[in-house]
């Protein structure tokens, strides 16, 4: 029992907020489960929808698909930190019951556009819903947990959302080619694909509405959405450890984004060089990403350990080394359908993993109770910014230098944050 009589809900090493039940638990554990599922499979199949649908040459599909994720993670930019206060206002559940709905609205239009002008358009309307649903899941996140079990609970929310992935690259990744199998020409087998994942939104609206907490965050003052979320940006000027978790959000989602974009990519066109087929390519490509996210799934707790018995800052910094030694072996490998691929996405996901964990710590650590939302607004934003960064420049160098230039990218980026880590953990402790 809390000191205000509710009953506070234990699960292994998990201890959890006053109010929160083991429903809500299991609500939100589906929640990161679909969330990772159902935005990272927008961008995996999108290769599919420009070749099949569109016909777009290959030569131009990592610079477009550069600019359609940073165009989309512009919105999500604008959004995103108003999104964050005005659910401290509102509560979490609302506006993440909305999001799935614009996501399915997304998905259900996207396939039918008939040129890049109207995908830019739906893709658009999709990002609205990308900008909710997100945040929300980090809001709750940290809304559900006490702090001394914040490193576990993000390693344990991390399982779910590998497991997502996972389902993604395994599942949802194959629908093209179940379609075609069942006698669907390409067009109308990437057309069912999409509207498989507009189901699934929907499905995902209506269990969040039931399942997660309607319960609204502590309210300290109802200020104008404007000064509640500068309050969020504020909050890492004055505090060296939230701006890093702020930095760590920028890379952490660039690095996420760079292996849902152009992955899939990279295997669908050098799979077109092997005479392989897109549909084939991208159930291969979804077979090595599961891999990826398998090793994600399995690292995740052991990473959450780390993050609760270490300072929080030094796990960031370790977090950041694995993510760096991971992009630079995919970085490495010549051949995506060769005997190096497998320990190169092995490391990979151990990497991507660590980061989200030991940035998604230090922020739910760092942040303060009345502004939370704003705090985590602010976080997103901040990754939005590196997605769209990672994107843009990612889709250059893919066209102009190497398929696997993206990774090499991201490597040096996340080595440099570590550097920045130690900085802040020796001067700030």
């Amino acid at each position: 029992m809390s000191d205000s009589g509710e009953k506070v809900l234990k699960l292994g090493p998990l201890w959890f907020q006053p109010g929160i039940t083991g429903w809500n638990f299991t609500t939100l554990a589906y929640a990161g489960f679909s969330t990772i599922s159902l935005i990272s499979f927008i961008s995996f199949i999108q290769p599919y929808l420009l070749t099949e649908i569109l016909h777009m040459p290959a030569e131009e599909q990592g610079t477009f698909t550069g600019f359609l994720h940073s165009l989309q993670e512009l919105l999500v930019i604008v959004l995103t930190g108003f999104i964050g206060a005005w659910s401290d206002r509102t509560g979490r559940r609302l506006i993440f019951v909305i999001g799935f709905a614009i996501m399915a609205f997304g998905y259900f239009i996207m396939p039918l556009a008939e040129s890049a002008t109207q995908l830019v358009i739906f893709r658009c309307i999709f990002a609205v819903g990308t900008a909710m649903v997100p945040i929300m899941l980090s809001a709750s996140m940290v809304d559900y947990i006490q702090e001394r079990s914040r490193g576990r609970w993000i390693g344990v929310s991390s399982v779910f959302t590998g497991l997502g992935a996972i389902f993604m690259a395994t599942v949802l990744a194959k629908t093209p080619e179940m379609y075609l199998e069942m006698g669907a020409d390409p067009v109308g087998a990437g057309r069912n694909a999409y509207w498989t994942g507009a189901a699934m939104c929907l499905l995902s609206a209506a269990l969040l509405w039931f399942g997660l907490s309607a319960k609204k965050p502590e309210q300290v003052e109802r200020n104008h959405l404007a000064k509640h979320l500068l309050a969020g940006i504020m909050a890492g000027v004055n505090n060296k450890k939230l701006m890093l978790a702020y930095l760590a959000a920028f890379i952490g989602r660039g690095d996420l984004v760079i292996i849902t974009g152009f992955f899939s990519l990279w295997i669908t066109q050098a799979g077109a060089d092997a005479g392989i087929s897109t549909a084939d390519a991208l159930t291969r490509a979804g077979m090595m990403y599961a891999i990826l996210q398998f090793a994600a799934l399995i690292w995740a707790p052991c990473m959450g350990i780390i993050s609760d018995r270490v300072n929080r800052t030094t796990g960031l910094a370790i977090a950041l080394t694995l993510a760096s030694i991971g992009y630079f072996t995919m970085g490495t490998v010549t051949d995506p359908f060769g005997s190096q691929m497998l320990p190169a996405a092995i490391l990979l996901g151990i990497g991507e993993t660590s980061v989200i964990v030991g940035a998604g710590t230090l922020m739910g650590q760092e942040a303060v109770p009345g502004i939370r939302g704003a705090i985590v607004g602010v976080y997103g934003l901040m990754g939005g910014i590196g997605i769209m960064a990672a994107m843009a420049v990612g889709g250059i160098v893919f066209d102009e230098i190497g398929r696997t230039a993206p990774f090499t990218m991201m490597a040096f980026a996340n080595g440099t944050l570590m550097l920045i880590a130690l900085g802040v953990r020796f001067i700030y402790k």
